[in-house]
């Protein structure tokens, strides 16, 4: 090896110790929620586009940084120059986006599904940087399918940043509440074949194991569909056919079982009534929205309030399923008030338009909370 590749590869070398350095304290203080947000004003930037267009640049980079690494020649010198590239414009960039999100502007959801996205991508360049050759022995047996995965993961994570800035926070969160109602969906879909004896208890548990419960963040079929299915009109039309015994449930279960599957239809109407009315109809913040257009901060607690409940809905789904298939009458009972009580505040939340006003929504809803204070 020549005098000049040994000094190249030695600068390298250090370059990504500085580089792993700083990527590492801002991943620490992001995922343990230390960085902190910048006050705004009317000349800060948009977080979105910040984000969006960092995110760009991380991409191509990573892009360059992968054919660098894989291909010969090896090239120290030119991999130096990408990590100095980014330690100096889009590592400060992306942190920069993050501390420029706070919860009472961007809402609580998007500030943390943007630094999510930051920290997931810090994290994997961490392990991207470890697979970078700084000597001979290294370039001989660079680690391919590591280098690819990690940059696959940082691409998905960077494609997102960049859908972003025309997507916005409702396209994003509408896609989230979507998925919430397809797992609520699932939970009652599998109560009623447990109740009607058509799948095994043991079967079911299996799929609530939290390690190996999917993760869904898309939405199945529209939502529309759901909603002209289960209008006002048809708000207490719900399964009267008597329960066929399941071999496997004592009689105790049954009633409250029933009460369970009924509770948690009532409940299932919200989601696509808080999707059309409330969750697609919020202020709109993307990488186009000027300062003085962003929600207020109660505007932005009470969407964070709603979307929260829709996630808690869907896991208290599963929690009321789970004590149902070991016949844990006392722990259903909890958790059947527990998410009445979920939704009853939900309601509160969400009962008038975001200027305050009343709609057909709120017509609804509280035609909706009689039904459910007779369960």
């Amino acid at each position: 090896m020549t005098a000049p590749k040994i000094e190249a590869l030695a600068i390298l070398k250090t370059t990504i110790a500085s580089t792993k350095a700083l990527i590492a304290q801002f991943e620490t203080l992001i995922q343990t929620g230390a960085l902190p947000n910048v006050p705004l004003d009317s000349s800060s930037p948009n977080a979105i586009a910040l984000y969006s267009d960092a995110g760009a640049i991380l991409k191509a980079q990573t892009t360059k940084l992968s054919l660098l690494v894989l291909n010969k020649p090896y090239t120290p010198s030119e991999i130096t120059f990408i990590l100095k590239s980014l330690c100096q414009e889009c590592i400060p960039a992306l942190v920069s986006a993050c501390q420029l999100c706070p919860p009472e502007r961007y809402t609580n959801f998007l500030h943390r599904v943007i630094r999510a996205s930051v920290g997931s991508a810090f994290k994997h360049y961490l392990d991207l940087l470890d697979d970078i050759p700084v000597d001979e022995r290294g370039i001989k047996n660079i680690r391919s399918q590591k280098t690819l995965r990690n940059t696959g993961v940082i691409w998905e994570g960077m494609d997102f940043a960049i859908k972003l800035a025309p997507m916005g926070l409702v396209a994003v969160a509408a896609t989230k509440v979507e998925g919430y109602h397809d797992l609520f969906k699932d939970a009652i879909e599998e109560l009623e074949e447990w109740r009607d004896g058509d799948i095994s208890p043991m079967d079911i548990i299996s799929n609530h194991v939290p390690e190996m419960k999917p993760i869904w963040d898309g939405a199945k079929e529209e939502m529309g569909s759901e909603a002209r299915k289960h209008d006002i009109n048809n708000i207490g039309e719900f399964d009267d056919n008597p329960f066929n015994l399941p071999r496997h449930a004592s009689a105790a279960v049954l009633p409250v079982t029933r009460k369970a599957i009924e509770t948690l239809k009532l409940i299932r109407l919200l989601y696509p009534a808080l999707l059309k009315r409330r969750v697609k109809r919020f202020l709109s913040i993307d990488a186009q929205t000027p300062p003085d257009k962003f929600p207020s901060a109660e505007q932005a607690d009470r969407y964070d309030k709603i979307m929260s409940y829709c996630s808690l809905f869907s896991d208290d789904a599963d929690n009321i399923a789970a004590a149902l298939y070991t016949h844990n009458v006392e722990e259903v009972n909890s958790s059947l008030r527990t998410i009445r009580d979920y939704a009853r505040k939900c309601v509160a939340f969400s009962e008038k338009t975001w200027d305050g006003s009343e709609d057909e929504f709120t017509k609804w809803v509280r035609t909706w909370l009689m039904k459910l204070d007779e369960q």
